[in-house]
C-alpha cells in the first residue's frame, strides 16, 4: 500500500534570477511498498533462514536528490516512522524547469544539514543495499516506486552465531553502489538470528574470508565450477561461518592424549577470541580412554581445559551445543568445569554420572523427552551448578507425560534426585 508524505518544496519563475521563489507550495511524495529481496530455497539450510526484508521498517529512509539549474544539487531524506513518512527538509526548483531527480534506498548514506549525501559514520559501500527507485512527478506529486527496480547486485548472507563481531575480507568484490572492483575488509555484527550481510557482486574466483578475532571461521572462493562468472544479479547466497568443533578430529575413532591436549589448546584459542558457543555436530565422535572410562575426546578436552582449577579463567565459559547427539554416555562431562550451558536437542538417554560435579553449569536444555537415565550411582546431576547458585533445567513440555520416574516436579523444582534452580517446560 502506497504511503504519502507532504514536504515543502519551492518553485519560481525564471524571469528574474534575483527573485526568491514566487510560488511556495507543497510537493507530495507517494512511496510504494518495499521490494522484497528474498532468499533462494537452496540457501535456507544454512543457519537461520532469512527471506530478506519484506516491508518498510521504523527508521527506514529514502533519499531523494534533485538538481535545479538555479538552486543546484539538493537532497532530502524521507523517514518512515512505522506508519507514515516524513521529512523536515525542502527542495527548490524553477517553475518552468524539469529538475533532474534520483531516488535511492541506501541505508549506508545520510543527508547532511547542507543537503548533500554522505556515507554514515562507520559504514562502507557493500554493507547495505543500494537500490535505485523510479519516480514520476505530476501535478505536484512525486510518486516513488521500487516495484520492478533491478538490483544490480547479489546478497551474501553470512550465517554464524548471534550478536558476534566478524571481520570479513573480500577480493574481486564490487560493492552495491560502487562501480569498481575492490579488495576490502568489513567489520560486521551478526543479528539476533546470527546473520550478517554483504551486498554486491563477487567475480569468478573472488574470495571471502570470515574471522572472529584471530580465528578463521570460513574461507571461500567463488570458483568457476560452482559460480561461473561469479554471483548473479538479485540472487541471495549463504555462507556458513558457524564455529564448529570437529568431534571426529578429522575422521578418527580414537585419539591419543597428545591429540586431546591439542584440542584443549584449540578450545582456549576459541574462548580467548570471544567464541564461547561451541557446536559439535554428528554422533560418531572420536573417543578417548580416560580414568573414568571411554568418553568423547572433546568432552575430555572440556575437563582438561580447567583441570579442576577453580582459579582457571575458563571455568563456566563454554556454551556447548550437541545438535545431533541422542545419548550422553557414562561420565562424559564429569567435572567439566568449563561448561556454562549445554543444549541437547535430540538426547533421550543420559548415562551414569554424565554431569557429575559440573560446578559452573548454569543451564541444561533437553529438546526431546528423556526416556532413559542410567542410575547406577544416581549422581548424574550431583553438584551441578554448585559454584553458580544452582542450575536451570529446561525440559520438553511432554516430559510431564513420561514414565513416573522421569516426570519433573515443577512445584518442588526437582527432577531425577536433583533440586534445580528452576524447571522450565518448552
Amino acid at each position: 500500500m502506497a504511503v504519502a508524505v507532504v514536504v515543502t518544496a519551492s518553485c519560481s519563475n525564471e524571469l528574474d534570477e534575483a527573485l526568491q521563489p514566487a510560488n511556495n507550495g507543497t510537493l507530495q511524495f507517494v512511496v510504494s511498498d518495499f521490494p522484497m529481496f528474498g532468499e533462494g530455497i537452496q540457501t535456507r539450510v544454512i543457519g537461520t533462514q532469512d527471506e530478506g526484508k519484506t516491508a518498510w521498517e521504523n527508521g527506514d529512509q529514502i533519499i531523494v536528490t534533485l538538481i535545479s539549474q538555479k538552486y543546484g544539487e539538493q537532497a532530502v531524506a524521507l523517514t518512515y516512522n512505522g506508519s507514515s513518512w516524513s521529512t523536515e527538509a525542502s527542495l527548490s526548483y524553477l517553475e518552468n524547469e524539469t529538475p533532474s531527480v534520483s531516488v535511492f534506498y541506501a541505508p549506508c548514506y545520510e543527508v547532511t544539514e547542507e543537503g548533500t549525501m554522505q556515507l554514515r559514520s562507520g559504514m562502507q559501500l557493500g554493507m547495505t543495499e543500494y537500490l535505485s527507485g523510479n519516480y514520476e512527478i505530476e501535478n505536484g506529486i512525486m510518486t516513488i516506486t521500487f516495484e520492478g527496480a533491478i538490483r544490480t547486485y547479489s546478497r551474501l548472507r553470512i550465517a554464524g552465531l548471534a550478536n558476534q563481531t566478524l571481520t570479513v575480507t573480500t577480493t574481486d568484490f564490487t560493492p552495491a553502489g560502487a562501480t569498481e572492483v575492490a579488495t576490502a575488509a568489513y567489520i560486521l555484527t551478526t543479528d539476533n538470528n546470527g546473520n550478517a550481510f554483504l551486498y554486491g557482486m563477487f567475480a569468478e574466483d573472488a574470495t571471502v574470508s570470515v574471522k572472529q578475532g584471530d580465528i578463521t571461521l570460513k574461507d571461500y572462493t567463488f570458483s568457476a565450477e560452482k559460480n561461473p562468472n561469479g554471483t548473479e544479479y538479485n540472487k541471495s547466497y549463504a555462507l556458513d561461518a558457524t564455529p564448529v568443533l570437529d568431534g571426529t578430529l578429522g575422521g578418527k575413532t580414537t585419539v591419543t592424549k597428545e591429540e586431546v591436549n591439542a584440542l584443549v589448546e584449540q578450545l582456549k584459542e576459541y574462548v580467548d577470541n570471544g567464541i564461547t558457543t561451541i557446536i559439535v555436530p554428528g554422533t560418531e565422535y572420536a573417543m578417548y580412554k580416560s580414568n573414568l572410562g571411554t568418553i568423547p575426546a572433546f568432552a575430555e578436552a572440556l575437563y582438561l581445559l580447567t583441570d579442576l582449577n577453580e582459579d582457571s579463567p575458563y571455568c563456566g565459559t563454554i556454551d556447548l551445543i550437541l545438535p545431533d547427539a541422542t545419548e550422553i554416555i557414562d561420565f562424559s562431562f564429569d567435572s567439566a568445569d568449563a561448561l556454562k550451558s549445554i543444549t541437547l536437542p535430540k538426547v533421550t538417554t543420559v548415562g551414569d554420572g554424565a554431569f557429575y560435579g559440573c560446578y559452573y553449569l548454569q543451564t541444561i536444555t533437553f529438546g526431546s523427552v528423556v526416556t532413559a537415565i542410567n542410575h547406577n550411582t544416581k549422581a548424574e546431576f550431583h553438584w551441578v551448578g554448585k559454584k553458580v547458585e544452582g542450575c536451570d533445567l529446561a525440559l520438553n513440555r511432554e516430559q510431564v507425560n513420561a514414565e513416573a520416574d522421569y516426570q519433573p516436579n515443577i512445584e518442588t523444582r526437582t527432577w531425577w534426585n536433583t533440586e534445580w534452580k528452576s524447571i522450565t517446560l518448552k
